[in-house]
């Protein structure tokens, strides 16, 4: 079994590391040191992008695990303390918990996934994709290009190098050793894929995020982290693991979590202006220069060596413990700067909530601006509504008066017919007759003129009162104005056409029972003068007979 090393437990190495684990040669900050270059000879990237203004747009998911290629396969190894296990997923959630919900630093693309970055001011980075089901976490310490945590969905990896030193469920469970064999495959998946992305990381443009992306997944990503502390606290060897180093790791990540509770403040504020204002500047800090002499890979113990390797790790604690006087005086520059920063930014934001402020106004006054158009319009718009329906009231009026002149001119050129015929045929019974059912219809006509004009009162009086209503319906709901002025109008045609049928209806039956009365006359006219003739026929022939036998 590989032995422990007891001299230098891990938060011994946290500690030592505080001052310096801010150097990170993979990128540096627009204030650091012009002549640092990233490994591959460039000039190092910015740390830190401005956020982008635009609109969302989708995310392209990251492979699956499957199909990510296995450059190196990871070996695998064990601890001594199972709780000293913890050390990995514990650091990865103080970086997670220091974050909060800040914006990424910045984003890269990979040839189809942009992954995103978060990078602190003591090195430690994260980098964060999309998959199935949520997110890919990827942690990296200040001076290594390779993780020490993997998290997925389902399991976190935690790695020493190119070893799996343990494997975690979704709930933060720490699996058996036993098991690690089966998880192998997937391990070294992750970690060929975190090695790619941090190197494409300095090959890449670094690319500010687009805000309404994050603003879209901020909360699903809160959740997650939430979730995280929540596992942590069920964990018992994980909370025990925690509280032994709670001080160090809140002295550690203090101001860090408040310049990015600082920069979450920031881009909430951008968010209720919609975007609106320019986007919020990151803070811009710079890494303490190295060490003179180079200090052990990574901040973990080194769980693996002989005992040749524990007295050359001895020894670089001995220089370690030499050089803690020039790095606190390091670290007291650095977050000399680091206030400095914060001061600046903070004066920043209030600059940028005032002018989030200064636009929120001026879209409130082009607001109520607009809103005071759009009622005037209104308002004009019912008026010519008002005036159009008196024009058109009157309109109906008048062509109302006219049928009913035309009507009665009518009634009287066939009542004179009427009495013309009559005279003609010189029969005085008939004629009376006829005279009598002439003046039945016009009393019939006369009774329908008066129930016609009662009744076009009586729709008179209900247009009137529907327009009173219509004109209270209007001032109470003018957005309803053009419905019930339509309806009116409908409703004011249907009763005119129907008043025009039943005009017209009235004035056929009366045509008709004039009709019916002079066919009538004529045929008593007729039968009259048959008659007559008859007689005359009948008088002839009794004088002719009494003329052919004389007495």
């Amino acid at each position: 079994m590989l032995t422990f090393r007891k001299t230098m437990s891990i938060a011994a190495a946290s500690a030592l590391a505080m001052g310096v684990a801010a150097c990170n040669h993979s990128a540096s900050t627009p204030d650091a040191d012009p002549s640092a270059q990233a490994s591959n000879g460039l000039p190092a990237l910015p740390a830190a992008v401005p956020l982008q203004a635009g609109a969302a747009t989708a995310m392209a998911p990251a492979p699956a695990v499957q199909a990510l290629p296995i450059q190196n396969r990871v070996r695998v190894a064990r601890v001594a303390n199972q709780r000293d296990a913890y050390a990995y997923l514990d650091r990865a959630e103080g970086v997670t918990r220091a974050i909060g919900d800040a914006p990424p630093d910045y984003s890269y693309d990979d040839g189809g996934v942009n992954p995103w970055v978060w990078q602190t001011s003591l090195g430690d980075r994260r980098y964060a994709e999309p998959v199935d089901g949520g997110y890919r976490y990827y942690y990296y310490q200040a001076d290594s290009d390779t993780p020490y945590l993997v998290r997925d969905p389902q399991y976190s990896y935690a790695y020493s190098g190119p070893q799996l030193v343990a494997v975690y469920d979704d709930r933060g469970d720490l699996l058996p050793p036993d098991d690690y064999e089966t998880r192998v495959d997937y391990a070294s998946r992750y970690y060929d894929r975190a090695a790619y992305l941090a190197q494409l990381s300095q090959e890449r443009e670094h690319r500010g995020v687009i805000a309404a992306n994050w603003a879209a997944r901020r909360a699903e990503i809160a959740a997650q982290q939430a979730q995280w502390s929540q596992d942590m606290a069920q964990q018992a060897e994980w909370q025990a693991y925690h509280q032994e180093h709670e001080a160090q790791e809140r002295a550690q990540w203090q101001e860090e979590a408040q310049r990015r509770a600082m920069e979450a403040q920031q881009f909430a504020a951008w968010q209720q202006v919609g975007f609106m204002s320019p986007p919020p500047r990151p803070v811009v800090y710079s890494p303490p220069p190295p060490p003179p002499q180079q200090r052990p890979s990574g901040w973990f113990s080194n769980w693996f060596g002989n005992d040749r390797q524990r007295q050359e790790q001895q020894r670089q604690q001995a220089a370690f413990t030499q050089q803690q006087q020039a790095m606190a005086q390091q670290a007291a520059f650095q977050r000399a700067r680091q206030q400095a920063a914060m001061q600046q930014q903070q004066q920043q934001f209030m600059q940028q909530r005032q002018q989030q402020q200064f636009f929120a106004q001026q879209r409130a006054q082009q607001a109520a601006m607009q809103h005071a158009s759009m009622q005037q319009a209104a308002m004009q718009h019912a008026q010519m509504q008002r005036m159009a329906m008196q024009q058109a009231q009157q309109q109906a009026q008048a062509r109302a008066a006219n049928q009913r002149a035309q009507m009665m001119q009518q009634q009287q050129a066939r009542r004179t017919q009427e009495q013309q015929m009559a005279a003609q045929h010189q029969a005085a019974a008939q004629a009376q007759r006829a005279q009598a059912q002439a003046q039945r219809a016009q009393e019939q006509a006369q009774r329908a003129q008066a129930m016609q004009a009662e009744r076009a009162q009586a729709q008179q009086r209900a247009m009137q009162q529907q327009a009173q209503q219509r004109q209270m319906q209007q001032q109470r709901a003018q957005e309803m104005a053009q419905q019930r002025q339509a309806q009116a109008q409908a409703r004011e045609q249907a009763q005119a056409q129907a008043a025009q049928h039943r005009e017209e209806a009235m004035a056929r039956a009366q045509q008709m029972q004039v009709q019916r009365a002079q066919a009538q006359a004529q045929h008593q006219a007729q039968m009259a003068a048959q008659h007559q003739a008859e007689q005359e026929r009948a008088m002839a022939a009794h004088a002719h007979h009494e003329g052919g036998h004389p007495g």
